[in-house]
């Protein structure tokens, strides 16, 4: 068999179980998918009329507030602190720095390609059908740039515009109606392949083929636009000069790729060895490119995430769907009144055709004569058409406090505009999308982020000079994580005296942890601030050793004043004794020598508290010494961690 059979063969293979997964889709999820983007767009079409005589083309923005908000809560949560992924070391890595090292380039090189007003098209496309879905593509481009070239045979330098090869990283949003899977998978990593289907100008297919990337095949035939559920929005004037390409990523049969084939091989057989490869066919016919996954991890460049969770289901529940019903009950409540309004305003009017000029036109607008045979009061009469019900008005408020219930949504324009107002509608607003935002970290930011990094490290080596491999990368949740840590830390300063040192701590956590534009310079002047002062240590330390000499000099001087008070009392005593005194005389100075004998019990007894005093002073200016030395570890310490993690738990 050759190559062009085997192709035809490859084509037809895939064409036939995209078939099926297309008419799956479109028959279960188009319908509804279109109801609900127009909704969100606000266009009526006639199919939303409830009676014939209905007039108002009224669609209620309900839905559509529900949406935006939606996805103004998620895109904040996600992207409301400046690093809104990190990456995590594995725990046998003594050196971080890698890590640390590859997530600011890593976060560098994705902002530069726009990921973020991408992810929020992700998020927009899951709140309208359920299912947020992006493609990583690799790029190569030429990057331009100033630089400064010397002068050949001069020490000058000139300024010249420099080109140099670049390695791009970027996600494409893909509209769930452009997207097929196998209907049985519940993830594009367990289906047996999955397609991208798209509208290209012929251009594009012919550029592909002088640069080498497509087979060179004719490009005639057409495609259904009808099955391929082509959005008439995107219609391109001249059809003839676009084409449908439809782009492969999964298991074909290794067969089909081999470099010669049996002349058999273009029949099934339930025996095929399956193999990752990519496959783009034009038109449904010809096989532009087929080769097999040329990349490092074998993966599939799709991701996708679900709004809400749907069990064993791709396809997910959107805000949309949750707020459908209550808001087609909405706008048939309030064109009807409208339609009442307008008729209880403007009533319609009988004429006496006998009291009208011949030929006259009855027409009724304001400033417009009638001339009429007789009475005008007679010729012409409003028909009384009642009043407005006004329990509409309520109905109405019902109405749209159901799809707010439903879908998740709040009114922010009622809200308090105190502080307290504020932050409990923010929390709110975190605790109803903390289902969400864990559905869109686990299944696509996270996925995001190691498909980025593996193409980063296959295709860009030289940026990307990593050769440890095992790094974990997880969503520091934005604002819900920012919000609850700083609610912690509020209440800790609250609790803790402001000369602890704990105080300088937290309240460095605190900007460390903030998104203002001078955070950097506040955090390095906590740190300062937070170090002891070496010469205020040393300056205590000598005040403390020289209070304890001083100690030590006043019990030496009691000392001895009390060894003179006694030497001289036993002197006294001895001459007493020899000269044997009056009775008077003796007890006289028995008195004085008892009233002696205590000063002398006195003057020990404050040198043994002295002593007492200064034994216990030595351990504890040893103490805080050691203890000085190790807060001045600790405090370097986490000033450190502060400026590395930039995240205090």
């Amino acid at each position: 068999m050759d190559k062009e059979t085997k192709y035809q063969a490859l084509a037809s293979w895939l064409t036939y179980r995209l078939d099926s997964w297309r008419t799956h889709r479109d028959i279960n999820y188009i319908p509804q998918w279109d109801e609900y983007y127009r909704l969100w767009r606000g266009i009526w079409q006639a199919s939303d009329r409830t009676r014939e005589s209905e007039k108002s083309r009224l669609i209620a923005p309900a839905l559509q507030q529900a949406v935006e908000s939606a996805v103004a809560e998620l895109e904040e949560a996600t992207f409301g602190r400046n690093k809104w992924f990190d990456i995590q070391d594995d725990m046998l890595d003594q050196d971080p720095s890698d890590a640390e090292f590859i997530r600011n380039l890593l976060q560098e090189d994705l902002e530069s390609t726009g990921v973020k007003d991408a992810v929020c098209e992700v998020f927009l496309n899951g709140a309208i059908y359920g299912t947020g879905i992006g493609k990583i593509v690799v790029d190569q481009s030429i990057q331009r740039s100033p630089s400064e070239v010397p002068v050949a045979g001069t020490l000058t330098t000139t300024r010249q515009l420099v080109e140099y090869p670049s390695i791009d990283i970027r996600l494409e949003p893909i509209s769930p109606k452009e997207f097929l899977i196998d209907p049985s998978a519940n993830s594009i990593n367990e289906a047996l392949g999955v397609a991208h289907e798209v509208i290209k100008p012929r251009y594009h297919v012919v550029e592909g083929i002088k640069s080498g990337i497509y087979r060179d095949v004719p490009l005639t035939g057409s495609y259904d636009t009808v099955r391929f559920s082509y959005d008439p929005e995107t219609k391109q004037a001249d059809e003839s000069d676009s084409v449908k390409i439809t782009e492969y990523w999964g298991k074909v049969p290794k067969r089909f790729l081999k470099a010669k084939a049996d002349k058999d091989d273009f029949e099934y057989s339930k025996k095929d060895e399956l193999v990752e490869a990519v496959v783009t066919i034009c038109n449904d016919e010809y096989i532009l490119r087929v080769e097999e996954n040329a990349f490092m991890m074998i993966d599939r460049p799709f991701i996708s995430y679900q709004h809400d969770i749907v069990p064993n289901k791709f396809w997910g529940r959107g805000v949309c769907e949750k707020g459908y019903n209550p808001q087609k009950a909405l706008d048939a409540e309030m064109r009807a009144r409208i339609d009442s309004l307008a008729l209880t305003t403007t009533p319609m009017m009988a004429a006496d055709a006998t009291r009208l000029p011949r030929g006259i036109k009855f027409e009724v607008r304001p400033g417009k004569t009638v001339l009429t045979n007789g009475n005008p009061r007679e010729a012409i009469m409003p028909l009384d058409m009642g009043t407005t019900d006004q329990t509409t008005f309520s109905q109405v408020t019902s109405l749209q406090n159901m799809i707010q219930m439903g879908t998740g949504s709040t009114d922010t324009g009622a809200s308090n505009d105190t502080a307290s107002g504020m932050s409990m509608l923010q929390s709110a607003a975190i605790k109803r999308q903390k289902r969400t935002l864990m559905n869109f970290q686990n299944t696509f930011l996270i996925p995001l982020i190691n498909k980025s990094m593996w193409r980063k490290i296959q295709f860009d080596v030289e940026r990307y000079p990593v050769t440890d491999y095992k790094f974990i990368p997880y969503s520091t949740m934005g604002i819900m994580a920012k919000e609850l840590e700083m609610t912690q830390m509020v209440q800790m300063l609250q609790a803790i005296p402001k000369d602890s040192p704990a105080f300088n701590v937290i309240l460095l956590a605190m900007f460390q942890n903030s998104s203002i534009h001078n955070r950097d310079q506040i955090v390095n002047a906590l740190m300062q601030g937070n170090e002891p002062d070496e010469q205020q240590m040393q300056m205590q330390q000598m005040a403390i050793e020289l209070e304890m000499q001083q100690s030590q000099a006043d019990i030496q001087k009691t000392l001895a004043e009390a060894n003179e008070e006694q030497a001289k009392a036993m002197k006294w005593q001895s001459e007493a004794m020899t000269n044997q005194p009056n009775e008077i005389d003796f007890q006289e100075k028995i008195l004085k020598l008892q009233k002696d004998q205590i000063n002398l019990d006195k003057i020990a007894a404050d040198i043994e508290n002295k002593r007492s005093e200064t034994a216990r002073n030595i351990p504890e200016v040893e103490h805080l010494k050691s203890e000085t030395i190790l807060n001045l570890a600790k405090a370097r310490e986490a000033g450190t961690k502060a400026v590395i993690n930039g995240n205090f738990q």
